[in-house]
Protein backbone atom coordinates (compact mmCIF):
# COMPACT_ATOMS: atom_id res chain seq x y z
CA UNK A 1 0.00 0.00 0.00
CA UNK A 2 0.89 3.20 -0.97
CA UNK A 3 2.49 5.12 2.36
CA UNK A 4 0.87 8.67 3.40
CA UNK A 5 -2.21 8.07 1.32
CA UNK A 6 -5.28 7.27 2.96
CA UNK A 7 -6.90 3.92 1.66
CA UNK A 8 -10.85 4.85 0.79
CA UNK A 9 -13.73 3.10 0.25
CA UNK A 10 -14.80 2.41 -3.26
CA UNK A 11 -16.35 5.25 -5.67
CA UNK A 12 -17.34 4.63 -8.74
CA UNK A 13 -18.03 7.64 -11.00
CA UNK A 14 -19.70 7.85 -14.80
CA UNK A 15 -18.32 9.69 -17.36
CA UNK A 16 -20.89 10.78 -20.00
CA UNK A 17 -20.70 13.77 -22.36
CA UNK A 18 -24.14 13.54 -24.05
CA UNK A 19 -27.16 11.62 -25.02
CA UNK A 20 -30.12 11.45 -27.89
CA UNK A 21 -32.15 13.96 -26.48
CA UNK A 22 -32.90 15.16 -22.75
CA UNK A 23 -35.19 12.06 -21.82
CA UNK A 24 -32.24 9.77 -22.85
CA UNK A 25 -30.09 11.77 -20.60
CA UNK A 26 -31.99 12.01 -17.64
CA UNK A 27 -32.82 8.35 -17.85
CA UNK A 28 -28.94 7.72 -18.07
CA UNK A 29 -28.32 10.34 -15.07
CA UNK A 30 -31.51 8.32 -12.72
CA UNK A 31 -29.84 4.94 -14.10
CA UNK A 32 -26.66 5.73 -12.88
CA UNK A 33 -27.66 6.45 -9.21
CA UNK A 34 -29.88 3.45 -9.02
CA UNK A 35 -26.66 1.31 -10.04
CA UNK A 36 -25.01 2.58 -7.34
CA UNK A 37 -22.41 4.91 -8.79
CA UNK A 38 -21.36 7.94 -6.68
CA UNK A 39 -21.40 10.65 -9.37
CA UNK A 40 -22.31 11.47 -12.91
CA UNK A 41 -19.34 13.89 -14.85
CA UNK A 42 -19.12 15.49 -18.01
CA UNK A 43 -16.06 16.42 -20.45
CA UNK A 44 -15.53 19.64 -21.40
CA UNK A 45 -14.21 20.06 -25.14
CA UNK A 46 -15.06 21.71 -28.14
CA UNK A 47 -16.43 19.14 -29.71
CA UNK A 48 -19.77 17.24 -30.11
CA UNK A 49 -19.96 17.12 -26.43
CA UNK A 50 -22.91 18.77 -24.81
CA UNK A 51 -22.56 22.13 -22.51
CA UNK A 52 -20.99 20.60 -18.96
CA UNK A 53 -22.86 22.78 -17.10
CA UNK A 54 -26.27 22.86 -18.60
CA UNK A 55 -26.06 19.13 -18.73
CA UNK A 56 -25.22 19.07 -15.04
CA UNK A 57 -28.56 21.00 -14.07
CA UNK A 58 -30.82 18.86 -16.43
CA UNK A 59 -29.03 15.67 -14.59
CA UNK A 60 -29.78 17.22 -10.83
CA UNK A 61 -33.72 17.55 -11.90
CA UNK A 62 -33.73 13.34 -12.03
CA UNK A 63 -30.99 12.61 -9.59
CA UNK A 64 -31.22 13.03 -5.64
CA UNK A 65 -28.15 12.11 -3.99
CA UNK A 66 -25.35 11.58 -7.51
CA UNK A 67 -22.58 13.84 -7.38
CA UNK A 68 -22.20 16.08 -10.18
CA UNK A 69 -19.31 17.90 -11.75
CA UNK A 70 -17.14 18.40 -14.80
CA UNK A 71 -14.04 16.87 -15.19
CA UNK A 72 -12.42 18.87 -15.97
CA UNK A 73 -13.13 22.64 -16.72
CA UNK A 74 -10.80 24.08 -18.90
CA UNK A 75 -9.28 26.91 -17.47
CA UNK A 76 -8.50 28.79 -20.55
CA UNK A 77 -12.09 28.76 -21.61
CA UNK A 78 -14.04 30.68 -19.18
CA UNK A 79 -13.22 33.95 -16.23
CA UNK A 80 -13.15 32.54 -12.68
CA UNK A 81 -15.64 34.93 -11.92
CA UNK A 82 -18.25 34.33 -14.62
CA UNK A 83 -17.58 30.43 -14.42
CA UNK A 84 -18.46 31.07 -10.55
CA UNK A 85 -22.06 32.10 -10.53
CA UNK A 86 -22.79 29.66 -13.25
CA UNK A 87 -20.87 26.79 -10.89
CA UNK A 88 -23.21 28.67 -7.91
CA UNK A 89 -26.53 28.91 -9.65
CA UNK A 90 -25.69 25.21 -10.39
CA UNK A 91 -25.54 24.42 -6.59
CA UNK A 92 -28.82 25.63 -6.03
CA UNK A 93 -30.24 23.17 -8.08
CA UNK A 94 -28.07 20.06 -6.61
CA UNK A 95 -26.98 21.82 -3.06
CA UNK A 96 -24.22 20.03 -2.09
CA UNK A 97 -23.65 17.64 -4.62
CA UNK A 98 -20.79 19.37 -6.54
CA UNK A 99 -17.58 17.64 -7.86
CA UNK A 100 -16.12 20.76 -9.53
CA UNK A 101 -12.78 19.79 -12.23
CA UNK A 102 -10.82 22.48 -13.02
CA UNK A 103 -7.80 21.75 -15.39
CA UNK A 104 -5.33 23.43 -17.62
CA UNK A 105 -7.10 21.49 -20.76
CA UNK A 106 -4.97 19.07 -23.32
CA UNK A 107 -6.59 19.05 -26.01
CA UNK A 108 -4.98 21.72 -28.72
CA UNK A 109 -8.34 21.93 -30.80
CA UNK A 110 -10.71 23.10 -28.02
CA UNK A 111 -8.52 26.11 -27.25
CA UNK A 112 -8.01 26.93 -31.41
CA UNK A 113 -12.09 26.11 -31.83
CA UNK A 114 -12.99 28.57 -29.42
CA UNK A 115 -10.21 31.33 -30.91
CA UNK A 116 -7.83 31.20 -28.02
CA UNK A 117 -4.33 30.96 -28.12
CA UNK A 118 -2.84 27.26 -26.79
CA UNK A 119 -0.48 28.70 -23.94
CA UNK A 120 2.66 26.44 -23.05
CA UNK A 121 1.69 23.76 -20.95
CA UNK A 122 2.98 25.35 -17.49
CA UNK A 123 1.21 28.47 -18.47
CA UNK A 124 -2.01 26.55 -18.48
CA UNK A 125 -1.02 24.87 -15.34
CA UNK A 126 -0.52 28.03 -13.53
CA UNK A 127 -3.46 29.71 -14.69
CA UNK A 128 -5.61 26.77 -13.43
CA UNK A 129 -4.28 27.18 -10.29
CA UNK A 130 -5.24 30.95 -10.58
CA UNK A 131 -8.64 30.01 -10.92
CA UNK A 132 -8.98 27.44 -8.40
CA UNK A 133 -7.37 29.75 -5.79
CA UNK A 134 -10.04 32.74 -7.14
CA UNK A 135 -12.67 30.47 -6.89
CA UNK A 136 -12.29 28.49 -3.85
CA UNK A 137 -11.79 31.84 -2.29
CA UNK A 138 -15.13 33.35 -3.86
CA UNK A 139 -16.70 30.05 -2.96
CA UNK A 140 -15.62 29.80 1.04
CA UNK A 141 -15.59 33.40 1.49
CA UNK A 142 -18.14 35.37 -0.35
CA UNK A 143 -16.05 37.46 -2.01
CA UNK A 144 -12.27 38.13 -3.12
CA UNK A 145 -9.98 40.73 -4.73
CA UNK A 146 -7.24 38.39 -6.73
CA UNK A 147 -4.07 39.90 -8.53
CA UNK A 148 -2.41 36.88 -10.22
CA UNK A 149 -0.45 36.47 -13.59
CA UNK A 150 -3.44 35.43 -15.20
CA UNK A 151 -6.24 36.93 -13.58
CA UNK A 152 -7.12 40.34 -11.58
CA UNK A 153 -10.39 41.15 -10.07
CA UNK A 154 -11.75 43.50 -7.84
CA UNK A 155 -14.28 43.22 -5.14
CA UNK A 156 -15.71 40.20 -6.99
CA UNK A 157 -19.00 38.93 -5.32
CA UNK A 158 -19.43 35.02 -4.00
CA UNK A 159 -23.15 35.55 -4.56
CA UNK A 160 -25.22 33.56 -4.96
CA UNK A 161 -23.93 31.54 -1.71
CA UNK A 162 -23.33 27.89 -2.30
CA UNK A 163 -23.16 24.93 -0.13
CA UNK A 164 -19.60 23.20 0.54
CA UNK A 165 -18.31 21.34 -3.27
CA UNK A 166 -15.45 18.81 -3.49
CA UNK A 167 -12.44 20.07 -6.09
CA UNK A 168 -10.64 17.85 -8.70
CA UNK A 169 -7.51 18.38 -10.29
CA UNK A 170 -4.65 16.62 -11.86
CA UNK A 171 -3.33 15.21 -14.76
CA UNK A 172 -0.41 13.11 -15.61
CA UNK A 173 3.06 15.40 -14.96
CA UNK A 174 4.81 16.50 -11.60
CA UNK A 175 3.95 19.99 -11.65
CA UNK A 176 0.24 19.69 -12.48
CA UNK A 177 0.27 16.96 -10.22
CA UNK A 178 2.26 18.56 -7.29
CA UNK A 179 -0.57 21.46 -7.62
CA UNK A 180 -3.37 19.11 -7.18
CA UNK A 181 -1.84 17.55 -4.16
CA UNK A 182 -1.74 21.40 -2.63
CA UNK A 183 -5.49 22.67 -3.83
CA UNK A 184 -7.75 20.04 -4.60
CA UNK A 185 -9.93 17.58 -2.42
CA UNK A 186 -9.47 14.66 -5.34
CA UNK A 187 -6.23 14.04 -7.52
CA UNK A 188 -7.00 12.63 -10.88
CA UNK A 189 -4.52 10.54 -12.22
CA UNK A 190 -3.87 10.18 -15.67
CA UNK A 191 -1.37 9.62 -18.23
CA UNK A 192 0.69 12.65 -19.64
CA UNK A 193 -1.53 13.70 -22.70
CA UNK A 194 1.48 16.05 -23.86
CA UNK A 195 0.28 15.96 -27.82
CA UNK A 196 -2.37 17.91 -27.61
CA UNK A 197 -4.33 15.17 -29.89
CA UNK A 198 -6.21 12.39 -29.32
CA UNK A 199 -3.58 9.54 -30.22
CA UNK A 200 -1.79 6.49 -29.13
CA UNK A 201 1.44 8.91 -28.34
CA UNK A 202 0.05 8.55 -24.38
CA UNK A 203 1.02 4.71 -24.31
CA UNK A 204 4.60 4.90 -22.53
CA UNK A 205 3.27 7.23 -19.52
CA UNK A 206 0.23 5.17 -19.28
CA UNK A 207 2.06 1.81 -17.94
CA UNK A 208 1.79 1.31 -14.40
CA UNK A 209 5.44 1.95 -12.82
CA UNK A 210 4.43 5.73 -13.82
CA UNK A 211 1.62 5.65 -11.75
CA UNK A 212 3.76 4.21 -9.19
CA UNK A 213 5.83 7.97 -10.12
CA UNK A 214 2.80 9.68 -10.07
CA UNK A 215 1.70 8.79 -6.75
CA UNK A 216 4.86 9.51 -4.35
CA UNK A 217 4.70 13.05 -6.22
CA UNK A 218 0.84 13.75 -4.49
CA UNK A 219 2.47 12.06 -1.18
CA UNK A 220 5.47 14.37 -1.41
CA UNK A 221 3.10 17.36 -1.88
CA UNK A 222 0.32 16.70 0.15
CA UNK A 223 2.51 15.51 2.99
CA UNK A 224 1.34 18.52 5.14
CA UNK A 225 -1.71 18.53 4.24
CA UNK A 226 -4.17 17.57 7.34
CA UNK A 227 -6.18 15.48 5.36
CA UNK A 228 -5.11 13.77 2.40
CA UNK A 229 -6.75 14.18 -1.14
CA UNK A 230 -8.86 11.59 -2.53
CA UNK A 231 -7.01 9.58 -5.90
CA UNK A 232 -9.39 9.74 -8.44
CA UNK A 233 -8.25 7.68 -12.09
CA UNK A 234 -10.78 7.94 -14.92
CA UNK A 235 -10.55 4.41 -17.01
CA UNK A 236 -9.70 5.16 -21.09
CA UNK A 237 -10.97 1.61 -21.97
CA UNK A 238 -13.25 -1.02 -20.44
CA UNK A 239 -14.75 -4.05 -21.20
CA UNK A 240 -15.89 -6.85 -19.63
CA UNK A 241 -15.01 -10.55 -20.91
CA UNK A 242 -13.71 -13.71 -20.21
CA UNK A 243 -10.78 -13.32 -22.52
CA UNK A 244 -9.11 -10.28 -21.42
CA UNK A 245 -5.68 -11.01 -23.37
CA UNK A 246 -7.08 -11.24 -26.33
CA UNK A 247 -9.00 -8.01 -26.15
CA UNK A 248 -6.04 -6.58 -24.97
CA UNK A 249 -3.86 -7.57 -28.53
CA UNK A 250 -6.48 -6.39 -30.37
CA UNK A 251 -7.56 -3.17 -29.21
CA UNK A 252 -5.68 -1.88 -25.86
CA UNK A 253 -2.00 -2.18 -27.40
CA UNK A 254 -3.56 -0.54 -30.68
CA UNK A 255 -5.23 1.74 -28.52
CA UNK A 256 -2.25 2.55 -25.88
CA UNK A 257 0.96 2.23 -28.52
CA UNK A 258 2.14 -0.67 -26.15
CA UNK A 259 2.63 -4.00 -25.84
CA UNK A 260 -0.31 -6.21 -25.07
CA UNK A 261 0.43 -7.17 -21.60
CA UNK A 262 1.49 -4.04 -20.67
CA UNK A 263 -2.04 -1.87 -22.17
CA UNK A 264 -3.81 -4.58 -20.01
CA UNK A 265 -1.46 -3.74 -16.63
CA UNK A 266 -2.44 -0.16 -16.69
CA UNK A 267 -4.51 1.60 -14.31
CA UNK A 268 -6.51 3.53 -17.49
CA UNK A 269 -7.43 -0.20 -18.70
CA UNK A 270 -9.81 -2.43 -16.84
CA UNK A 271 -10.71 -5.54 -18.39
CA UNK A 272 -11.86 -9.26 -17.54
CA UNK A 273 -15.06 -10.91 -16.16
CA UNK A 274 -16.35 -9.20 -12.82
CA UNK A 275 -14.56 -11.29 -10.54
CA UNK A 276 -10.79 -10.59 -12.49
CA UNK A 277 -12.21 -6.89 -12.46
CA UNK A 278 -12.35 -6.79 -9.17
CA UNK A 279 -9.60 -8.22 -8.05
CA UNK A 280 -7.26 -5.68 -10.48
CA UNK A 281 -9.00 -2.92 -8.49
CA UNK A 282 -8.40 -4.53 -5.32
CA UNK A 283 -4.83 -5.10 -6.10
CA UNK A 284 -4.52 -1.30 -7.92
CA UNK A 285 -6.30 0.39 -4.66
CA UNK A 286 -3.31 -1.75 -2.76
CA UNK A 287 -0.62 -0.15 -5.16
CA UNK A 288 -1.56 2.76 -5.49
CA UNK A 289 -4.12 4.36 -3.48
CA UNK A 290 -6.90 4.72 -5.80
CA UNK A 291 -10.18 4.15 -5.20
CA UNK A 292 -12.53 6.24 -6.90
CA UNK A 293 -12.74 5.15 -10.50
CA UNK A 294 -14.55 6.92 -13.28
CA UNK A 295 -16.06 4.45 -16.24
CA UNK A 296 -16.79 5.64 -20.23
CA UNK A 297 -20.97 5.82 -19.44
CA UNK A 298 -21.10 3.39 -22.69
CA UNK A 299 -19.93 0.92 -20.02
CA UNK A 300 -21.83 2.09 -16.90
CA UNK A 301 -24.50 -0.75 -17.26
CA UNK A 302 -22.40 -3.55 -18.16
CA UNK A 303 -20.33 -2.59 -14.73
CA UNK A 304 -22.85 -2.42 -12.79
CA UNK A 305 -22.40 -5.99 -10.69
CA UNK A 306 -18.65 -4.86 -10.11
CA UNK A 307 -19.55 -1.05 -8.22
CA UNK A 308 -22.38 -3.61 -6.43
CA UNK A 309 -19.98 -6.33 -5.55
CA UNK A 310 -17.14 -3.23 -4.14
CA UNK A 311 -19.33 -0.82 -2.63
CA UNK A 312 -21.93 -3.50 -1.02
CA UNK A 313 -24.54 -1.16 -3.11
Amino acid sequence: MSEGLDVRPFRFGVLAGGAQNVADWESLSARCEEAGYSSLLVPDHMNREWGPLVSLALAARTTRTLALGPLMLGAGLRRPSVLYKELATLDLIAPGRLEIGVGAGWLASDFTRAGIEVESASARIDRAVEAVTLLRRLWDEGGASFTGRFHQVIDAVGEPRPRPARWTMGGGGPRVLRAAALHADIVSLSARLVSGAKDSRFGPSARAVEFDQRVRWVREAAADRAEQPELQCLIFAASLTKSPERYADRVLSRMFGLPAAEALDSPLALVGDVAEVCERLEERRERFGISYWVLPAAQAEAFAPVVARLTGK
